[in-house]
């Protein structure tokens, strides 16, 4: 556990609130760690078109205002005023449990994942097959196939 993202500080995960997940992200230093998804009050999910289903995909969490979006001059969307940005194949537990411990309707979020899944089906077939395998949800895969944190189920 570090304090500020540098200084290790004595807390154990098990010292942790339900709340906090244990992620890793290439976002920040390849670090493993734990996120509070209790308190977010906006989030946006950004995309890439290449040949892997998370891996350079990011999930943008505010704990205290809402998100900005502005376009660069290059014509790209930037996003503002988050906390925390995370990549990675984690996003999926990022959007149960802000669902769960948050509130948070993540329906904009789940709607650009499954544009995603669906452009990796349609373009990188071979990277799909090998990732997914089977045409449906993405949250309903990933749980069935018991990638997903039982604690982040809802009637859990």
């Amino acid at each position: 556990m570090y304090s500020g993202g540098r200084y290790p500080t004595k807390i154990i995960a098990d010292d942790l609130p339900e709340d906090y997940i244990r992620i890793h992200s290439r976002f920040t230093w390849y670090m493993t760690g734990y996120l509070r998804t209790s308190g977010i009050v906006d989030m946006a999910y950004a995309w890439v078109k290449e040949n892997h289903l998370f891996k350079d995909d990011r999930i943008y969490l505010s704990y205290s205002e809402p998100l900005r979006s502005e376009r660069d001059r290059w014509g790209f969307n930037d996003i503002f005023n988050y906390d925390i940005c995370i990549c990675g194949s984690d996003i999926v537990d990022i959007v149960l449990a802000a669902e769960k411990y948050s509130g948070f309707d993540t329906s904009h979020v789940r709607v650009e994942i499954e544009a995603k899944r669906v452009w990796l089906r349609d373009n990188e077939p071979e990277e799909y097959e090998r990732a997914v395998g089977t045409d449906r949800d993405i949250f309903e895969l990933w749980i069935e196939k018991g990638y997903i944190d039982q604690k982040l189920l809802p009637d859990s």
